[in-house]
């Protein structure tokens, strides 16, 4: 065997190896898929720290939000679609996966005080801002 034909048969070992890597995660990046994400929009003003989500499709009732005083979890699942057994399906390419995103806020804040609407295929949460306590006193010198 010469070194030309070991670099052909490297080659077309390299090729082989990517093709079977590509088929082994296949099904994994698909389940990985069934949580994919979704835009965010985190803002913030004096009171209050605001984020925006976009949720297309889903209906209010599909969407789950989890505060602590530090992050915020949001999570959307589509309810599954059966279909009858007199309906006969050309294509589905319609997913009814779930998304989710979880994210650390920029400030503390008070959970308790969470407001939350849907509209539009938007998710507007409003997170009142955690008091911040003054740390020590000043003293004057007399």
């Amino acid at each position: 065997m010469t070194w030309n034909n070991f670099d052909d048969w490297e080659k077309m070992m390299r090729r082989r190896m990517g093709f079977l890597m590509r088929r082994m995660w296949e099904p994994i990046e698909e389940e990985i898929g069934a949580f994919t994400s979704f835009p965010v929009d985190i803002s913030e003003s004096e009171d209050y720290v605001i984020v925006k989500a976009d949720l297309p499709g889903f209906k209010k009732e599909e969407i789950s939000i989890k505060v602590t005083e530090n992050t915020i979890e949001i999570s959307a699942q589509h309810k599954e679609k059966k279909f009858e057994k007199t309906e006969k399906m050309y294509r589905a390419e319609r997913k009814f996966g779930a998304m989710r995103r979880f994210l650390t806020l920029p400030t503390k804040v008070d959970y308790v005080k969470t407001e939350a609407k849907f509209e539009d295929g938007i998710l507007t949460v409003k997170l009142k801002k955690k008091e911040k306590k003054k740390i020590g006193k000043e003293i004057k010198i007399s």
